[in-house]
């Protein structure tokens, strides 16, 4: 195998130069004659196999010396030394001189011919050697560069992994905390819906026998307490996800129109109401009567954030959400699905959001306003309506620079018409029996009242077997009144039940849940808190099939 480098020469005297690269062209090792220290010095480079010396021109040899020390670690530079066997008994320390050179070896003259071609490719043979040292240095430079890389580029996906998870566990954490207090305000609801169910009832009783002046006064005070307390049920419900919507498509103009004057009196003079809807804007899938209840919570907040007044714009707009882009807000509600919505903005130019509070501002009970003037469930209604709807919210709002509230709904392409509201009283029953099945108390003894001052003959029952027990004594009924929860049967099984004795029977479920499972198209479901009207359109209605 040929070896790699040229051999430096530098032998000064007499044709020892022109001698030594003969003796070694034998042998097809190249040299390079140097005529002094310096310009071997010079022409030192990795590229060099070995240096072949004379010893005498050993007398300043710093430069050399420099060079040698500054190799790489890879390498060291074989170097052959002719020398005298009697000046090295000379001196010892011209031994040590020689050694601190580093890879020396020395040649006595005189030379014969093999010794010195011998030590020359022994030089470069380790030359060779080191050269290939070098290499496997460099690859494992290269390697060891490249892992770090991996290394590096690993550590970058588990740390991007890593705030994924922490991402993943807080949503967890927070869909987990949502549920909890779903539950909890549901069965809060409930139990208030109850508590409104009575207080109803006999204040219908009772209303054809309060007097005008104060009493009346005081009657109708208590009526709007009972409305609010509604409200804030439906706030609840809302927010736990919990109230049942009747979505239907609605004309966002003719709803944001509607709403105008309303949201220019409750705001106030000194706040100007703008709604811009442009033409041929599609219809939004929604509950209208809990849109316009987020709409109005919406301004109502707004005209907080303005009281030295200020302007609300009401701007509709068709939003498309692709599959890279998201209605994810600067607060919490989840991504949006792919497809077509409407949006709804309600935009102020109040005094903004603090950047600290933002994140919780969808959050139950957390408000900024004074203990009376807030129940802190105002957001989080308005974001549980939406995402119920099948939509979301976005939120952005600065310190300073106002707060524009978006509403992403569901759309559809065409307006069902919809049938005229009225509040006209049903007519009184006509001496029909009605099986009213309640457990608690009061709520019994309430609507048991409202329906015979409607004309009806009531049996009550405290529970579904109390109900079934009466049946099969013989009591002879013409519509069946039961409550959803109760212990033992619930409203369904006491449905289900009491028609397998009286196939066709008319029957109505009442509760102050939300959430009922599906009864069929034969079943008809009323919430509670009812007025004395509702009840009687679905006692008539369905006496009436």
């Amino acid at each position: 195998m040929p070896m790699r480098g040229s051999i430096l020469v530098l032998a000064p005297d007499g044709r020892d130069a022109e001698v030594i690269g003969s003796v070694l062209a034998d042998i097809g090792l190249g040299t390079q004659p140097c005529a002094d220290l310096p310009e071997l010095c010079r022409s030192l480079g990795d590229d060099v196999g070995a240096l072949l010396l004379s010893e005498g021109v050993l007398t300043d040899i710093d430069p050399l010396s420099a060079w040698l020390e500054a190799q790489p670690r890879w390498s060291d530079l074989p170097i052959v030394i002719l020398t005298s066997r009697r000046s090295r008994q000379a001196g010892r320390g011209r031994q040590a001189f020689f050694q601190s050179l580093g890879n020396v070896t020395l040649l006595d003259r005189p030379l014969h011919r093999e010794v010195l071609q011998s030590a020359a490719q022994a030089a470069l043979r380790s030359r060779e050697r080191q050269y290939r040292t070098r290499s496997h240095l460099q690859e494992i430079t290269q390697a060891s560069s490249r892992l770090e890389e991996r290394v590096a580029e690993r550590t970058q996906a588990l740390q991007a992994e890593m705030a994924d998870r922490r991402r993943a566990e807080e949503q967890l954490y927070q869909a987990q905390k949502m549920e909890a207090l779903g539950q909890l305000t549901g069965g809060v609801a409930h139990d208030f819906n109850n508590l409104l169910q009575g207080i109803v009832s006999c204040l219908a009783v009772l209303d054809p026998t309060v007097p005008d002046g104060t009493p009346r006064e005081l009657f109708e005070a208590a009526n709007r307490s009972i409305e609010r307390g509604a409200r804030l049920t439906q706030s609840l419900l809302s927010f736990a996800r919990r109230q049942t919507l009747m979505p239907e498509p609605t004309d966002l103009g003719d709803l944001l129109t509607g709403m105008s004057s309303l949201l220019e009196r409750s705001l106030g003079g000194q706040i100007s109401v703008t709604v811009d809807v442009p033409p041929g804007l599609p219809a939004a899938l929604i509950d209208r009567a809990q849109l316009e209840s987020a709409i109005l919570n919406l301004a109502i907040n707004a005209r907080d954030a303005m009281p030295s007044g200020g302007r609300l714009s009401l701007t509709a707009s068709v939003a498309e959400i692709g599959d890279g882009e998201t209605g994810r807000p600067a607060a919490g509600p989840a991504e949006l699905r792919p497809g077509t919505y409407v949006a709804i903005r309600v935009a102020d130019t109040g005094t903004g959001i603090d950047p600290a509070v933002l994140p919780h501002v969808f959050e139950p009970f957390f408000t900024t306003k004074p203990l009376d003037k807030g129940s802190g469930l105002g957001l989080s209604m308005v974001q549980g309506m939406a995402t119920q709807s099948g939509g979301g919210v976005r939120i952005d709002s600065s310190l300073g620079g106002g707060t524009a509230i978006t509403l992403y709904l569901p759309s559809v392409t065409a307006v069902a018409g919809r049938p005229a509201r009225t509040a006209a009283d049903v007519e009184r029953g006509e001496g029909r029996t009605v099986l009213l099945v309640e457990d608690d108390a009061i709520v019994r003894m309430g609507t048991m009242a409202l329906l015979e001052s409607q004309g009806h003959q009531v049996i009550e029952a405290e529970s579904g077997e109390t109900a079934l027990a009466l049946l099969q004594d013989g009591a002879e009924i013409d519509a069946l009144v039961t409550d959803f929860a109760m212990p033992g049967m619930n409203g369904a099984e006491v449905v289900r039940t009491v028609r397998s004795l009286r196939p066709g029977l008319p029957a109505l479920i009442v509760t102050g849940y939300a959430d009922t499972p599906d009864l069929g198209e034969a079943v008809r479901l009323l919430r509670k808190p009812f007025s004395p009207n509702q009840i009687a359109e679905q006692l008539a209605a369905m006496l009436a099939e």
